[in-house]
């Protein structure tokens, strides 16, 4: 068997040359790709009312004053009392209901309800603004359920269009 030498100017360091980009950019493309994503909040519901594409609802909403402002822990639901509060005063009176919960790495998911007397059901509009590895930007979607207490999804829930 005959074993060919290195081509002269093929020396081991040229050969590992693709290898430490590939390296190097597996490493630098997460921190490239959250430089795109606000950075992660103390107060996500807070701060999520003053990112761009929020609704007037959103900015000027005071959820602690209606059905409660939530900071959710991984695996963790809203309180059925939460859900309650705005199927009762669904097509009666305007109530809010604010959480926000975990990504799988930690990043804050920050979702508003809305019921009114004006509209049957209740409309959710949800920011994935801090989501580092899916969201990014302020991206706002909505949602609009027959059932107030479906809030969280699981329900009859039609996508909605965001003002």
């Amino acid at each position: 068997m005959r074993v060919t030498p290195p081509h002269p100017r093929t020396s081991a360091r040229s050969r590992l040359r693709p290898v430490a980009v590939a390296v190097a950019l597996a490493l630098a493309l997460p921190l490239l790709l959250s430089a795109c994503t606000p950075a992660r909040p103390d107060d996500p519901i807070a701060a999520a009312r003053q990112l761009n594409g929020a609704t007037a609802a959103i900015k000027n909403g005071n959820a602690q004053d209606s059905c409660g402002e939530f900071r959710l822990g991984q695996g963790e639901q809203v309180p059925d009392s939460a859900l309650d509060c705005l199927a009762d005063a669904a097509g009666v009176t305007p109530a809010e209901l604010a959480w926000s919960f975990p990504t799988t790495e930690g990043d804050p998911i920050v979702s508003f309800a809305f019921v009114g007397p004006t509209f049957r059901g209740v409309q959710v509009i949800t920011t994935t603004a801090y989501d580092a590895y899916g969201g990014g930007g302020t991206t706002w979607s909505g949602v609009s359920c027959d059932d107030p207490r479906d809030a969280q999804g699981g329900g009859v829930c039609d996508p909605m269009a965001i003002n």
